[in-house]
């Protein structure tokens, strides 16, 4: 840049040399043809007289103009250039600085590093030391349990004799008892047949007491069950009705209706699982049947229970005495001349406010109704709900509410997501609820 601006100067101080010389004669040179162009040139000059001097001046001007700016150029690429050095110093500074900040960090990190691994080193070697301790303590260990194994494997051996000396011996135990209950059976056959035969002689003996005094036929005998249905009841009962708890988580429902103030009657309680969830609960129940044997398992119960027919009993209980009835399974085994009976003797007994509540098989759901009716003879007819809940409105149990329990698995329904009216009435006939009671209540008086 330097050397640019020095021949920039050179040619301007060439340039105004040149403008000095504007408007001067040149020297003559010898000769008639010389002399006539110098003639030329003296009229000529007089001719530029004017113009000359204003053309110097303006050159001039733009030299001096281009001087200025040369100048101005030159200060600022000095001062430029001293701002370069300037800047050149303080970066030589810094990188200076820097360098041995940088060396001073690298001799502390490789302190740093040196220490670090040389502990790191140490600590390796005092863990392989002690593993090697570890090591040698858990060979020894193995050497031990190696000895204590074949110990074992010997008395595990001896066990094991010993165990199939057990395995056989119970072998033949279980042989000998498998013998004793064949026997056993063989007995139990004999003795059933020998109590069948003995009930077929009870019953022709009775007989042929009535025929030789039909008048007054033996007072012991005459309240016996001389058929010999209430076992055979009884045990029918049982197999159609499942356990006690299965029963008890049935009519768990109807707690939430009971009376906590007044007593309940149950009709037809059979084995006495309602009587028992109500003592449960705190609540004075006691129960009727007309199987002996169902209210002598009641009465080993410590419950409640009496032998009777319901009708006969509730002809016994005073008007308004009672808090709540219930006949759970007992409706479809009356006639309807017995049905309408109970329901008046209900609504008499019954406090104002008691509530009824009659259970009986669903007979909308057809696998209900095949199994309970058609399995157990005491049933005479499935009651529809919508008959049972007419009947119990028109003996004066007011309001009715009509309740559907023991719903079967959803999982065996068929599917009803189209809204098919089919798939509808298909799970209500075979999937549908198995029971449902009839709920009335005595109207409380005004």
């Amino acid at each position: 840049m330097t050397e640019e601006l020095a021949q920039l100067r050179r040619r301007l101080q060439a340039l105004r040399k040149e403008c000095r010389e504007i408007g001067q004669v040149p020297p003559r040179p010898p000769g008639l043809r010389a002399a006539l162009s110098g003639m030329a040139v003296s009229a000529m000059q007089r001719l530029m007289f004017w113009y000359a001097p204003a053309v110097q001046r303006t050159i001039g001007g733009l030299i001096e103009t281009l001087e200025d700016t040369l100048e101005t150029v030159d200060h600022a690429i000095r001062q430029e250039s001293l701002r370069t050095a300037d800047l050149e110093r303080r970066l030589q500074q810094e990188i200076a600085h820097a360098t041995t900040a940088l060396e001073h960090r690298m001799q502390l990190d490789r302190s740093h590093v040196t220490a670090t691994l040389e502990s790191r080193v140490q600590q390796e070697r005092s863990y392989a030391v002690m593993l090697e301790v570890r090591l040698n303590e858990q060979a020894r260990a193995l050497d031990q349990e190696r000895v204590t194994t074949i110990g074992l494997e010997n008395s595990v051996r001896e066990q094991a004799d010993g165990f199939q000396q057990f395995e056989e011996e119970q072998r033949r135990k279980e042989e000998d008892l498998e013998r004793r209950l064949t026997a056993g059976d063989q007995r139990l056959q004999l003795l059933r047949r020998e109590v069948l035969e003995n009930a077929q002689r009870l019953v022709r003996f009775l007989e042929e007491a009535r025929q030789r005094d039909p008048g007054s036929p033996p007072r012991a005998f005459a309240q016996e069950d001389v058929e010999g249905l209430d076992p055979l009841y009884a045990a029918l009962e049982s197999q159609l009705r499942g356990t006690r708890g299965e029963a008890q988580e049935r009519w768990r429902a109807y707690l939430p209706l009971m009376p906590a103030d007044a007593p309940v009657l149950d009709l037809g309680c059979g084995r006495g699982e309602w009587l028992e969830l109500l003592r449960q609960e705190g609540i004075a129940a006691r129960g009727v049947d007309a199987n002996r044997l169902q209210v002598a398992e009641c009465r080993e119960r410590q419950l409640a229970a009496e032998q009777a027919e319901p009708l006969d009993y509730l002809a016994r209980v005073p008007d308004g005495s009672l808090g709540a009835v219930t006949a759970l399974r007992l409706v479809e085994r009356l006639p309807i001349r017995q049905l309408v009976r109970l329901l008046d003797q209900v609504a008499r007994v019954l406090r104002p406010g008691g509530t009824a509540i009659f259970e009986t098989p669903n007979p909308d759901n057809l696998l209900v109704a095949c199994r309970d009716f058609y399995q157990d003879p005491g049933r005479r007819h499935p009651i529809p709900s919508e008959t049972l809940r007419f009947l119990v409105e028109s003996r004066g149990l007011e309001p009715v509410e009509v309740l559907f329990l023991n719903s079967s698995d959803p999982s065996a329904q068929v599917p009803e997501d189209d809204g098919s009216a089919l798939a509808r009435r298909f799970n209500r006939y075979f999937y549908g609820p198995r029971d449902y009671a009839v709920v009335g209540r005595k109207v409380a008086l005004s």
